[in-house]
This record gives C-alpha cells, sequence and structure tokens, in this order.
C-alpha cells in the first residue's frame, strides 16, 4: 500500500515537472535575448555615443514602463483568466478576453501616441531632460518621439507572448521572440553604428524584430493551431476590469519604477551629473537579466497553478511554487557570479571609459549585485500570489519592494552616503523578503485548502479497471450522489481510461500513466484526467461498429455528458468532462 502511494506520488510529481519545463525553459531563452537585446541598445549607444547617448537612453525610460503597465498588466492577467477559461473547458470564453484586450489596447495606444507628440517638450521636461543640455536634450527628443510613433506594434508582443504560451505554444513564442531580439540586435548595429542614427535608432531597430515577432505568433492563430481565435466578440469591458486587476497586482510595479526611475534620474543628474544617470541605466538593463528568471517563472506559474486550482489539487500547485524557488536560486547564483565577474568589462563596453563615470559603473553594479539572489525570490513569489488569485498579497509586495521600501531606502541613503546610491536595490530586496517570510503561512494554508469533495486517482496500464471503479462507486456513495451520477461517472472513468490504455497499447507505447481528478460541485461531478500517452482524443472514436466496446461507451458518454473539451498541452492529452 505504501509503495503504491509513493509510485502514484512519483507519477504525479513527474506530471508537473515536465509540464513546468516544457513551459520554463523556452520562456527562458527567449527572456534571455530580450534582455540581451535590451544591454544591445546601450551597448552600441554607449559605444558610439558614451555617456550623453545612455543619458537620453535613461531619460526615455519611464515612457517604456507607461506602456508596460498597459500592455503587460492586462497581457498577465489576461492570460492568467485565459488559462482558467481553458482548464475548466471554455475556450469561447479565453477568446473573448483575448479580443476584448487588443480592442481596448489599440485605441487607447493612439491616443496616449497624440498626446505624447503634441506635448512632447512638456514630456521631455517631465522625464527630466535639461534644456540647458543641447546635446542630451536633443536626443532625448528624437528617440522619445520615435518611442512614441511605434507604440502600437511595439506594445501588442505583450499580449502575443503571454496568450500564446499560455495556449499550450510556449515553443513558438519562444522562436517568435529569439528571432525578434536577434533582429533587434543586428539592425542595432546597422542603424547605429554603421548609419549612425543615434539612440532613436535602437528603437527602429527593436521596430524591426517586433514586426517578425507578431507575425510569426499570427500564425499559431490563423492557422489554428491551438485555441486562441481573433473573432467579432461584442467588447466587454467587464473582461478588462477582470485581467487588469488581475495583472495589476504585478504591472503596477512599472507605475512604481516610473516614479522611481523620474526621481532616480533628477536626483542622480544633480548628485552625479550624466556619469550617474548612465550608470543608473546600466543598472536598469542589468535588472533585465535579473528578471529573465522571474518572468520565466511567472508563465510556468501561470496556467499550471489555474489548472490545478480548478482540480483542487493543492499538492500539484505546492510542487511547481518549489520547483519554480529551486531553480530561481540555483540560477540567480550563477547570474551573480557573472555579473560581479564581468562588472569592469560591462563599464568599458557601454562606453564609460574617464576614470569618473568608470568608478562610478563598476560601484553600482557591485552593490547592486548584492540584491540579486533576494530580488528573485520576491519576484517569484510574487508572480505566484498572482498567479494562485493572491491579489491582495501580490499587489502588496510589489507595492512595499519597487515603491514604499525603495523610495525610503534611497532618501535614507542619499542623506547618510549618497556614494552608496545603488545599495537602495539591496535594503528594499532584503526589507521586502522579510515580508515575504512573515506571510508564506497563508499560502501554505492555501495549499492545504479542499473547497470541494474531490477523488483522486493514477492508473497505469497495469491497473485494474475493475477495482478503480468500485472504488470510486464508494466514493460517490460517500458524497450521497444519485444512482444516474455514480452510474454515468463510473461510465466516463472507465471508459475513458481504457480507450487511452488501448489507444497506447495499438501505437507500442509499452507504458502510460493517466491521473485525474473527480470533483463534486453541487449536483454536477467534473473529471479532470491527463495522460503521457502520444496524442489520442478518445471523443473522435467514432463507433462505428456496433460490437466495438470502447467505440459504444465513448458514445454513451458523448451523449451523456453536460459537456466536454480535449486538448494537447505541454506533452499531455488533457480532457475536462461534466455531467
Amino acid at each position: 500500500m505504501i509503495a503504491d502511494l509513493l509510485d502514484n506520488k512519483k507519477i504525479q510529481n513527474r506530471f508537473v515537472d515536465k509540464a513546468f519545463f516544457r513551459f520554463f525553459w523556452p520562456v527562458f531563452i527567449s527572456n534571455f535575448c530580450l534582455a540581451l537585446g535590451g544591454i544591445a541598445d546601450c551597448f552600441f549607444v554607449g559605444l558610439k555615443m558614451q555617456a550623453e547617448g545612455l543619458s537620453a537612453i535613461a531619460l526615455g525610460i519611464p515612457i517604456y514602463l507607461f506602456y508596460n503597465v498597459l500592455s503587460y498588466g492586462l497581457s498577465i492577467g489576461g492570460s492568467i483568466h485565459y488559462s482558467t477559461a481553458l482548464a475548466n473547458g471554455h475556450p469561447e470564453e479565453g477568446n473573448r478576453i483575448f479580443n476584448n484586450i487588443l480592442k481596448f489596447l489599440i485605441p487607447v495606444y493612439l491616443i496616449t501616441i497624440i498626446l505624447g507628440i503634441t506635448f512632447l517638450d512638456e514630456l521631455l521636461i517631465l522625464l527630466g531632460a535639461d534644456p540647458a543640455d543641447a546635446v542630451v536634450y536633443s536626443l532625448a527628443r528624437d528617440y522619445v518621439r520615435v518611442q512614441l510613433i511605434c507604440v502600437p506594434i511595439l506594445y501588442l508582443q505583450g499580449p502575443a507572448f503571454y496568450f500564446l504560451s499560455c495556449d499550450g505554444a510556449p515553443k513558438k513564442a519562444a522562436v517568435a521572440m529569439v528571432v525578434s531580439n536577434v533582429l533587434d540586435i543586428s539592425f542595432n548595429y546597422i542603424f547605429i553604428v554603421l548609419m549612425g542614427m543615434g539612440p532613436e535608432g535602437s528603437v527602429w531597430s527593436t521596430l524591426v524584430g517586433a514586426v517578425a515577432m507578431l507575425i510569426i505568433c499570427s500564425t499559431h492563430v490563423l492557422g489554428k493551431k491551438g485555441e486562441l481565435r481573433f473573432s467579432k466578440s461584442k467588447f466587454n469591458f467587464q473582461d478588462i476590469e477582470k485581467s487588469g486587476g488581475t495583472g495589476l497586482s504585478t504591472a503596477i510595479q512599472y507605475v512604481y519604477m516610473f516614479i522611481t526611475t523620474l526621481v532616480a534620474n533628477k536626483l542622480l543628474m544633480q548628485y552625479s551629473g550624466p556619469e550617474g544617470v548612465a550608470a543608473f541605466d546600466i543598472i536598469y538593463n542589468l535588472t533585465l537579466f535579473t528578471d529573465v528568471i522571474a518572468n520565466s517563472m511567472e508563465i510556468g506559474f501561470g496556467p499550471m497553478v489555474q489548472s490545478f486550482k480548478a482540480e483542487k489539487n493543492g499538492a500539484a500547485v505546492r510542487r511547481t511554487f518549489h520547483i519554480g524557488i529551486s531553480y530561481g536560486v540555483i540560477l540567480t547564483i550563477l547570474e551573480t557570479f557573472a555579473i560581479v565577474a564581468l562588472a569592469k568589462p560591462f563599464c568599458s563596453l557601454f562606453g564609460l571609459l574617464s576614470n569618473a563615470s568608470y568608478a562610478t559603473g563598476t560601484g553600482a553594479i557591485t552593490l547592486y549585485s548584492l540584491s540579486i539572489i533576494p530580488a528573485v525570490l520576491n519576484e517569484c513569489t510574487i508572480y505566484y500570489d498572482q498567479s494562485a488569485n493572491r491579489e491582495k498579497s501580490a499587489f502588496l509586495l510589489t507595492t512595499l519592494r519597487t515603491f514604499v521600501f525603495w523610495l525610503l531606502s534611497m532618501i535614507v541613503i542619499l542623506h547618510i552616503a549618497p556614494d552608496y546610491f545603488f545599495a537602495t536595490y539591496v535594503c528594499s530586496e532584503i526589507l521586502t523578503m522579510i515580508v515575504v517570510l512573515l506571510g508564506h503561512g497563508n499560502r501554505k494554508k492555501d495549499w492545504n485548502k479542499d473547497e470541494s469533495p474531490r477523488y483522486e486517482f493514477v492508473i497505469t496500464t497495469n491497473t485494474d479497471l475493475g477495482a478503480l471503479v468500485e472504488d470510486f462507486n464508494k466514493v460517490c456513495d460517500s458524497w450521497d450522489c444519485p444512482p444516474h451520477h455514480s452510474y454515468y461517472g463510473t461510465l466516463i472513468l472507465e471508459e475513458l481510461c481504457a480507450a487511452i490504455i488501448q489507444d497506447a497499447k495499438a501505437k507500442n507505447q509499452t507504458s502510460v500513466s493517466i491521473i485525474g481528478t473527480a470533483l463534486r460541485n453541487g449536483d454536477e461531478i467534473s473529471l479532470f484526467i491527463r495522460d503521457d500517452s502520444v496524442r489520442f482524443n478518445p471523443f473522435e472514436l467514432k463507433g462505428a461498429d456496433e460490437e466495438d466496446t470502447i467505440d459504444l461507451g465513448i458514445n454513451i458518454v458523448k451523449k451523456k455528458a453536460k459537456e466536454f473539451f480535449y486538448r494537447r498541452y505541454q506533452g499531455f492529452n488533457t480532457l475536462v468532462v461534466r455531467m
């Protein structure tokens, strides 16, 4: 008995681990390339124009952050609700969310672009540009103007990437992002170094990559490779509220970063001049590498946590969280050593060649490196909370980490030791981690919650289905189910699992594992079944031969089921059946 339980746990863990890594590694690679694209902007501009060019890019960071709030806030939240809809077998609801987000974002982009270009000089002063510094001001003006012009294309990448990843195509989303960033880096060299276009050339190069990415992603939707579709559904603002409410808990960090970046740019220009602002731009781009790990966890957490929560599978949710944290720690340690070792080359590569700017840059990188490990752990926890519908916790942690603790730390450090400005990152992350640890008990409580009566089972090719059916009948009796629920529940369980095993044997698959959950919700029983066999949808069996009992049984299930939904998802066949 104990051996069976251990084997069942091992099988369930294998399902969780395999699905997580199928999400994580493609997204990690694509996010790493995205970070390289950001570094390339600084590298080529710094190489060509040194501190003045980097200062112009740093002054444009708040524009980037503002549109990230819109694009990624709605995309993250919307993709989580899209995953929930698919986990419950409702693809039409998920597509409505996707299309409503596009219908909202595009008009908002156009309106804000017109306002930004109309009041460009006022916007530059707000961003911290000094008209008295004619060189930096002129470069920043050209850079921000091009940023605004390219907004509609650049910031549709968010919905494309997140929704595609949650539609069971993280590899395709990753390929699209890698292609985008390879083109971005290549055209950075062409536009900035060869053609001398300055900081604005970095935006045009990003646009080239964005166009390629959107074309690749659209082939998935238009080719109907998954469940994601473009549709003419009626606009429903509730989808925007719901998506924004979920995504806001982490996207609000861009609002806070917008404010803190404005403050930091003004203070650094006052205390350290262009060298301090240039060093801040380098640190900002290094945070992109830190975010590579956490953002990759975010893509894995979202659809997986929502799928397991739909099944009330607290053990699988817990394992998903622990895998993310474990890999986050390992990768972050490696990243920290790399950044410390490359601090001096970084400064040289980015054009900080004078003694003053070189010293400022290396000191900033060394201080920042101390914050990387707690930063990744904090971000992973925030992304988990968001994915697990713990929006209030995610919002609180984000507010403390990127705004309250950051500003307080900066004010204290500037008052006591202004030369150690970049220790602000270390202080804010450590304070946030204390709050994370204090609130971890509530996450454990969530994993242990069992909101509905549920029955969990694991089947292999050697399992006695008769014994399983008998066991399920006992569960139905304990739930006080009416006889017809018990009958059709056992029919569904037996016929579907038998069909999966028979198909695997017919395709010479030596072993197949099936895990499932039966939930009772009022008068409705739902079955969630996942197997690791080759692609197979039992509901496609036609049952033409009346003597074929499996086909006949499947037809009965199709007729008696309230609804059913099949999809091939992250290497597994998944079924949702309700009766």
